[in-house]
């Protein structure tokens, strides 16, 4: 309780990343971690630097030609650039729909395409037949490896345009390094039709067009020019590494990751609460990370060694966890377990353990013999797959490493989805009537998971 009363203490604003917030907590965490007598874990420091960059919208404007004239907006609009200004001419026009080919079972349907110099045009959300669209968020991704120019996303229907402005702004974080297309953004549905509709493509029609059974991506008989204004803002995020140094002579390692970030100072001068202090998501889970530390550096010295990392920009994409795995202070074949710990204080005590990634390492069948020794059933739902790209575990499952979320705050559909469509991302995750009994044992959960993933008799060294 302690931990979480300081870390989501108004004086620690909200720990947005780059900002003195995230300094005092990075700060904080550390000086714990040291305390419990935890060595630096990053080439000698606790601090590893993620360069980061934000962006924000100027002005822009789309201007579509076509055979019977040309048609512009800014209205409903927002793109961003790669630069501060951008301005891009005669750029052919592809419709993808909603680029299901990004997800199709035999293989990628756009593996032999690129789009260099093309504008992509795609739907966001759901085509109502009971298939998932990837996210606008991977879409983006996988446009912008194949070289598109442009990328711009129509709205959901049914969708206020001011939540689908809030949508895309709230992505507009990224490591400084990070590629990114010449201009992305979205459109309501209003500004397609005004752009679109002239030459015979208005928004219901693509919606149609895209839903059919035999839709495949088709360039349009248009040509979009597009001027971006940017605003940019260059700074240090910061992760905290610290290692409990086993006692053996393996060079076997065991993780636990937790991020650190949440959304700063969130609302706008004026508002009666501005900050968004971030109780459960994840004070608690730095103090289950703090205090399994503790107790593990306090007991037996373990055999392999274990390492404690908090992460910056989670909540802008994974970005502090993803510079984790590009630069690790040691070979990530090495990390034979990770549990990330998120938002762990959601149920009361004696609540089931879920994992967030069953099924997709070896881990599992030990997870569930300490869940037993400690009195807790294990639950299986198949809705728990929903978060495995959402955690920092997956930063580091993408790339080889077994690594999962595992708890009570997982086990409950209700309380979860209740989280979720309640204080979850505003100024109301705060401490007051947080409930920890699940925290508690989810702390000794770790703790015992600790011991035993670091102790080869009960978890032998994987085949490598």
């Amino acid at each position: 309780m302690r931990h979480i009363e300081i870390l989501a203490s108004d004086e620690f604003e909200g720990r947005e990343p780059g900002t003195a917030g995230e300094a005092l907590a990075v700060s904080y965490i550390a000086t714990e971690l040291s305390a419990a007598g935890l060595m630096p874990g990053y080439n000698g420091h606790y601090f590893q630097p993620v360069a980061l960059v934000s962006r924000f919208d100027g002005r822009s404007e789309l201007r579509v030609t076509h055979a019977g004239g040309e048609r512009s907006a800014s209205a409903e609009v927002i793109a961003f650039g790669s630069r501060e200004t951008v301005d891009l001419n005669t750029l052919p026009v592809i419709f993808v729909g909603h680029a299901l080919g990004i997800l199709a079972d035999d293989g990628d349907a756009f593996a032999d395409s690129r789009f260099d110099g093309q504008a992509v045009l795609l739907l966001r959300g759901d085509r109502g037949t009971g298939e998932t669209a990837p996210s606008f968020r991977r879409s983006l991704a996988f446009f912008r490896d194949r070289g598109a120019a442009a990328i711009i996303g129509i709205a959901e229907r049914g969708t206020p345009w001011d939540a689908s402005l809030a949508s895309m702004r709230f992505r507009q974080t990224y490591r400084a390094q990070s590629h990114r297309a010449d201009v992305e953004g979205i459109v309501s549905a209003e500004t397609t039709d005004l752009l679109f509709g002239e030459a015979g493509y208005p928004v219901e029609r693509l919606f149609e067009m895209a839903a059919a059974d035999d839709f495949q991506p088709m360039a349009l008989p248009v040509e979009l020019n597009v001027r971006t204004e940017t605003l940019f803002d260059r700074y240090d995020g910061i992760n905290v590494v610290a290692l409990l140094p086993g006692t053996g002579d393996t060079d076997d390692t065991v993780m636990f990751t937790a991020h650190h970030d949440h959304f700063g100072i969130c609302r706008p001068e004026g508002a009666e609460d501005r900050i968004c202090n971030g109780a459960i998501d994840n004070a608690s889970g730095i103090a289950a990370l703090i205090e399994t530390a503790r107790a593990l550096a306090a007991g037996p010295r373990p055999e392999r060694d274990i390492m404690f990392v908090t992460t910056t920009a989670e909540e802008s994409g994974l970005l502090g966890a993803f510079a984790f795995v590009e630069a690790p202070p040691r070979p990530l074949e090495q990390i034979i377990a990770l549990f990330n710990l998120d938002s762990i204080a959601i149920a009361p005590r004696g609540m089931p353990v879920g994992i967030i990634g069953r099924g997709l390492t070896p881990l599992d069948a030990l997870i569930d013999g300490i869940a037993r020794e400690q009195g807790r059933d294990n639950y299986t739902g198949a809705e728990l797959d929903a978060y495995v790209r959402r955690l920092d575990s997956w930063a580091f499952l993408a790339n080889g490493v077994p690594a999962l979320a595992v708890g009570g705050s997982f086990a409950d559909p209700e309380l979860l989805n209740g989280f979720l469509r309640g204080v979850y991302h505003s100024p109301d995750d705060e401490i007051e009537g947080m409930e920890l009994g699940g925290a508690l044992d989810d702390l000794l959960l770790h703790i015992a998971l600790g011991r035993a993933f670091a102790d080869p008799a009960r978890y032998p060294t994987p085949q490598r």
